[in-house]
């Protein structure tokens, strides 16, 4: 399965649904998108992130011994939520709602609603700390940078938490980081958090060009919602008269409506062309005529009169799974793209786990230009050693630094890769990989550091490599991080620390 999201020339990204939208040259919103789903902008980096990731998916399919049977399943009893309250408007966080969804029906089955999590886990929580994992309110994602987040903070918190819940009064979920709460694991009472285990995420087989037909793409659907469980969907529709038909659809039917986005098909990708995340939450192919059996969807637009639950039914039958759009030869050409996220929390009154890292401190001054703070990590862990490097990526909160032969030197010996500036060059970085242990430390010092390492916003670094100068792309090595509200002040002198 090769796919691309890069189009040269693509810079401009427009979520006028909650959505990707990759619109060519110039943009130009409607008076009806621009005022109720805001727009976000996507860097080329972004783009080639978001490909490679639906590139690198494992596919799941259901096991040979599963038989699919006529039911009426939904996946909702593990999800409490209050349907106004399911709105996003007029953020770019759709792939943060259906993600959080997907979390917390999975902690509600894991846990059998005890305790029973009104709202579910914080949809906040993952959208206020994006940034972390390359993103914003504004700016788009998907469940990798969900897994991406958990993977590094190690525990979800309840919506009910302290500044926890989406912050609709500023209508774009604007709550500073450092008033969301993540409390104590499996406190009793009060603020909480549920340490995670593992986070998998598998693209669903459905497509021909992976060998599924329409009878397996349905068989594996079912399979996963048979368990118990909910499934992702990312659909696309390349057209802004696509997106009308959708519009008039949500506003004006109701939620017994059965839709199809097959009238996509064949369309070619213009400027109001988007990509929008739901969540498959359950099935109905009991009546005897097919062309009533359905997948119910759950949104995250709100609820009103027509849509008091925030569902819209999708066809089951009348789809094809392997539908595609034109006009557009580097994205994804397929309407819909599936995805599982089997998730598993740590058992009950479980620790939060290690960090993943021995010791962090941030030191900070801006009485001057030329005043100098520094960021220290020791001792994060990685899991597999470099066969070499030449290059690597720094990212650390929002700088970023190359580590080359342009800006310091490489060594390598048997038991570690060092990485150390030139003298003159600012920041000084200092990289240590050991072999041996699989543990890397890194030591940033210089002037204006402070101003793109802000502790009260949360910690992150992030480490990528390259084995060979020609490479297009880093390999990840690791990445760590830790919320503002984990991160102690040390001393009077600034210096924080996990």
């Amino acid at each position: 399965m090769k796919l691309s999201l890069i189009q040269k020339g693509v810079r401009f990204v427009n979520i006028t649904r909650c959505c990707l939208l990759l619109s060519v040259g110039l943009s130009v919103f409607s008076t009806a998108s621009a005022s109720r789903y805001g727009a976000m902008h996507m860097t080329d980096e972004q783009e080639q992130e978001l490909a490679a990731w639906v590139e690198g998916l494992s596919l799941y399919s259901a096991d040979p011994g599963y038989t699919p049977a006529a039911a009426n399943v939904s996946v909702l009893s593990h999800f409490h939520y209050t349907p106004s309250l399911r709105e996003q408007a007029p953020t770019g966080t759709c792939w943060a709602w259906t993600s959080t969804a997907i979390l917390s029906m999975y902690f509600d089955k894991q846990f059998g609603a005890n305790p029973t999590l009104q709202e579910g886990l914080s949809v906040q929580f993952l959208a206020t700390n994006a940034w972390m994992v390359g993103s914003n309110l504004n700016s788009g994602g998907h469940y990798g940078k969900t897994k991406d987040f958990y993977d590094m903070v190690g525990y979800a918190i309840p919506a009910s938490n302290t500044g926890a819940a989406w912050d609709t009064a500023f209508g774009v979920g604007e709550t500073r980081a450092s008033l969301i709460e993540s409390g104590t694991a499996w406190a009793g009472s009060g603020n909480t958090n549920f340490p995670i285990s593992s986070i998998t995420v598998n693209q669903i087989k459905t497509w021909d060009s992976d060998g599924a037909t329409k009878e397996d793409a349905i068989r594996n659907l079912k399979s996963v919602l048979d368990e118990g469980y909910p499934v992702g969907l990312l659909y696309f529709l390349p057209t802004t008269a696509d997106w009308d038909t959708f519009d008039h659809f949500w506003a004006n039917d109701p939620e017994t409506t059965i839709t199809s986005f097959d009238y996509a098909k064949g369309h070619a990708w213009d400027q109001g062309g988007c990509g929008h995340w739901v969540t498959l939450v359950g099935y109905n192919d009991t009546d005897p005529d097919p062309n009533n059996h359905y997948w119910l969807i759950l949104n995250s637009h709100g609820s009103f009169a027509n849509r008091p639950n925030v569902f819209f039914r999708l066809s089951m039958q009348n789809i094809d799974y392997s539908g595609t759009f034109t006009g557009n030869p580097d994205a994804i050409p397929y309407i819909y793209c599936w995805v599982k996220m089997d998730t598993v929390f740590a058992a009950r009154n479980s620790a939060i786990s290690a960090r993943g890292y021995d010791s962090l401190s941030v030191s900070t001054d801006n009485s001057t230009p030329t005043s100098s703070s520094s960021f220290v990590m020791n001792g994060a862990t990685y899991t597999s050693v470099p066969p070499a490097i030449v290059s690597a990526k720094l990212s650390l909160n929002f700088l970023t630094a190359i580590c080359d032969a342009s800006t310091g030197s490489w060594t390598s010996t048997a038991s570690e890769f060092r990485f150390v500036t030139n003298g003159g060059i600012a920041p000084a970085i200092t990289l240590v990989i050991n072999k041996t242990t699989k543990k890397w430390s890194v030591s940033v010092r210089g002037p204006s550091l402070a101003r793109r390492v802000n502790a009260y916003d949360g910690l992150r670094c992030k480490l990528e490599y390259k084995t060979n100068p020609a490479e297009t792309s880093y390999t990840l090595l690791g990445q760590k991080g830790v919320v503002c509200d984990r991160i102690q002040t040390k001393s009077a002198a600034s210096v924080k620390g996990p």
